[in-house]
């Protein structure tokens, strides 16, 4: 974890985008080829040579005879239960608590807040849709602002409700053009809207997106994650009408790939490289 407190501690408060890296370490949860094959209840008959894992998703669901039994089948794949192993997590999730680090991820199951004991918070229950609780997270108290401390915000949908999860093609579509709404339209848009800390998405996940610094780790942010590389371009445009730097750090093991190094250094931002998985998720690397 050396490489994480370092980021730390250069700034007053950072948040971290964690993927499905530390559940690939622990080993507890399914790869995306093994949850793509239990969301369908057939074989797919066609050719998914050079798809990507969300447009193999909305083929999915297009050859189900029962699309709507999807997401409740992958749900059923991300159960957490008393005999998982979650020391991992634990150790992520007390370090943000003790930095008072939002953290983003685009994991669905419980894991990370389980690890901790965390509670549901609805920041806005009246406004709350269970197809997009972006102003639902899991802590220990409730702020006015998501960047007001540790909190642990679901992204892509949460398991507890399987008609959030972000899954295909078109959900990420959806999930882009309720963002954008968000960011552009309206007299209390965030670009150049006349109230920037009080805009429309100042109670959604978006609102730490567009003000702190990002760790981003565990996370292989390839061509898939077509949602969260668009809304990394919007950061870099939104900063862009202040001066202000990206502030951005992609950890990897090794080398990020070609196309992730690519898109991180067009926008400004900091890639880092540790030796093993270990240096992220041990306990012992923190010194």
């Amino acid at each position: 974890m050396r490489a994480l407190r370092n980021i730390i501690d250069r700034h007053a408060q950072v948040a971290f985008l964690i993927g499905n890296g530390p559940n690939n370490y622990a080993h507890i949860m399914p790869s995306w080829e093994e949850l793509l094959k239990a969301a369908s209840e057939t074989p797919l008959r066609v050719d998914i040579n050079g798809l990507s894992y969300t447009e193999i998703y909305d083929l999915v669901e297009l050859y189900s005879a029962n699309p709507e039994k999807v997401k409740a089948r992958v749900a059923d794949q991300l159960k957490v239960s008393n005999r998982t192993d979650l020391s991992v997590h634990h150790r992520l999730m007390s370090l943000a608590l003790q930095k008072e680090i939002p953290v983003l991820t685009t994991n669905f199951d419980s894991a990370f807040e389980t690890s901790i004991g965390a509670g549901l918070i609805h920041l806005n229950s009246k406004s709350f849709t269970r197809y997009y609780p972006w102003k639902t997270f899991y802590g220990f108290e409730k702020h006015e602002f998501p960047t007001d401390g540790f909190g642990i915000w679901k992204v892509h949908g949460d398991v507890r409700y399987k008609d959030s999860i972000r899954l295909g093609l078109t959900d990420y579509m959806g999930a882009a053009e309720r963002a954008r709404r968000l960011i552009h339209n309206g007299d209390e848009r965030l670009f150049r809207g006349k109230r920037q800390h009080y805009w429309q998405g100042h109670q959604t996940w978006l609102h730490i997106w567009f003000n702190l610094p990002i760790v981003i780790f565990g996370l292989t942010f390839g061509a898939d994650e077509v949602f969260l590389r668009w809304l990394l371009i919007e950061r870099r445009r939104y900063l862009n009408l202040y001066g202000d730097p990206m502030e951005v750090y992609f950890i990897s093991k090794g080398d990020p790939k070609p196309n992730v190094k690519n898109l991180m250094q067009n926008l400004g931002g900091t890639l880092i490289s540790v030796d093993s998985y270990e240096d992220l998720y041990e306990a012992r690397s923190i010194y």
